[in-house]
């Protein structure tokens, strides 16, 4: 079977030259002088066997792939490309008042209210089983449990709050469940900055970048 390879064409010595790249089978050369060719499908004739009446021959480009590689870059990809990410001064700006902005809507009044709310009683529960080292199965990733286990022991949570159902007091109780909130608030307001730069490194404009950014400090579902 023939070999497809990508060649420079050339016209035979004594016209004027004209280069064409294309895909050609290797082996095949014609060698009569002939009207210039544009594709490769203009040098074979049916059932792809090269015609005979054409005057070109064809070598291999040139291309030192070393030294590509060694500049990070594919063939025929541009050098110029700068793949640094570039934020101004007042972007920055713009970046950490949004961030402040965001801080403040997860902040405020997160000791409100002081009882166990919607998903804190399964979260709760898992961290002080966690905590107390027992046994129990949970059909979830243990990861977000885990973290919530890690900051109730930041905070002096023993474990002991079981947790058990919506409404449950927690001073009374003595659980530190600020510093328990304070771990997904910190999360989601980390997703602001996270979401300004990200969309900052794919080249979008300062105005695009403020949008999405203060999209996701507003969106319900990020802020604790």
């Amino acid at each position: 079977m023939a070999h497809l390879e990508n060649m420079r064409y050339r016209k035979q010595p004594g016209t004027a030259a004209v280069y064409e790249d294309a895909t050609v089978i290797s082996g095949m050369s014609p060698t009569t002088p002939g009207t210039p060719v544009t594709a490769v499908e203009d040098m074979m004739g049916e059932n792809m066997e090269p015609r005979s009446d054409l005057g070109y021959s064809y070598g291999k480009k040139d291309l030192n792939y070393a030294d590509y590689s060694a500049a990070g870059a594919a063939p025929h990809q541009s050098s110029d490309r700068s793949l640094r990410l570039t934020i101004s001064k007042n972007q920055w700006l713009t970046l950490g008042l949004i961030t402040l902005f965001a801080a403040y809507i997860r902040l405020w009044r997160l000791s409100n209210p002081a009882n166990v709310v919607f998903d804190e009683v399964h979260f709760g529960k898992f961290a002080g089983k966690y905590l107390n080292s027992t046994y129990f199965f949970d059909v979830h990733p243990p990861l977000a449990k885990m973290m919530f286990a890690a900051a109730g022991k930041l905070a002096g949570y023993d474990g002991v709050f079981d947790f058990k159902s919506i409404g449950l007091d927690y001073i009374s109780a003595g659980v530190p469940y600020v510093g328990m909130r304070l771990m997904p608030a910190l999360l989601g307001l980390a997703m602001v900055p996270i979401s300004y730069i990200t969309l900052a490194a794919f080249g979008h404009a300062a105005d695009a970048c403020a949008l999405g950014a203060l999209v996701v400090a507003l969106e319900n579902a990020l802020l604790t």
